[in-house]
């Protein structure tokens, strides 16, 4: 069979840092067909490029984002040996504005500041109509219902934790496909699961490594990796 679509987690990480534009490009020229990433908010809803509330790891700054305004933010660098003196945070209209040319799929991961952030939320989803091949995820379902809400058609896909009761599916109308931890949840009772309720899934946390890359279950729809060249070279029937 075909390969299935790759999605890069944050871009390669191992050789540039997360969700950073020079992590995007490398993804790309590793074979990648799509890029995760993660997007919050700051104090006044700018959408920033990154994974954590706060930004001590990043930036040495104990600051948590949703307190801070984005004229703060903006002046912060991001201390990575990868990158060059005076890198900062990508915003997502940064992002958005290099994506749609090149029109490259996407897979949005909204963090916890977009819980209760209707209005916020409302304008990247009206944002993410420019982009031909986009789905949001979320460990949230409030962010995921909301973004039913603002666009029926737009494919949200929910990422489960350990208490996620996967019987429910069949009634979450919200979610259309799933995100899981291959770790966890490559098994059948799973997967047979997300078959009953028709949803599909693709599976996070993929090395590159694993026998079901050649022959995945009928319900999966696509990997996300840190490395997607290994993932694409062991893919290919």
């Amino acid at each position: 069979m075909s390969k299935l679509p790759i999605y890069a987690h944050r871009g390669v990480i191992t050789k540039a840092p997360e969700n950073s534009m020079a992590a995007f490009q490398q993804a790309l020229e590793e074979q990648a067909d799509g890029l995760e990433f993660d997007v919050q908010l700051t104090k006044d809803y700018v959408a920033i490029v990154t994974h954590d509330l706060n930004l001590k790891r990043l930036t040495g700054k104990n600051y948590q984002l949703n307190e801070v305004p984005y004229n703060q933010i903006r002046k912060l660098t991001v201390g990575k040996r990868f990158l060059k003196k005076g890198t900062t945070l990508l915003t997502f209209d940064e992002l958005l504005a290099w994506l749609i040319p090149q029109q490259i799929p996407v897979n949005i991961e909204l963090k916890e500041s977009f819980i209760g952030q209707f209005a916020a939320l409302e304008s990247l989803v009206k944002k993410c109509g420019r982009l031909q091949h986009v789905h949001i995820s979320s460990f949230h379902e409030d962010v995921l219902r909301d973004v039913k809400r603002i666009n029926p058609s737009l494919e949200t896909a929910f990422i489960p934790k350990k208490a996620f009761d996967w019987t429910s599916l069949q009634a979450a109308a919200h979610i259309d496909v799933i995100h899981a931890n291959k770790k966890c949840y490559y098994k059948a009772k799973y997967l047979n699961a997300a078959q009953q309720a028709g949803k599909k899934v693709r599976f996070y946390n993929i090395t590159g490594q694993e026998n079901c890359l050649k022959n995945p279950h009928q319900t999966v729809i696509g990997w996300i990796t840190d490395y997607p060249a290994v993932v694409y070279k062991n893919s290919v029937s």
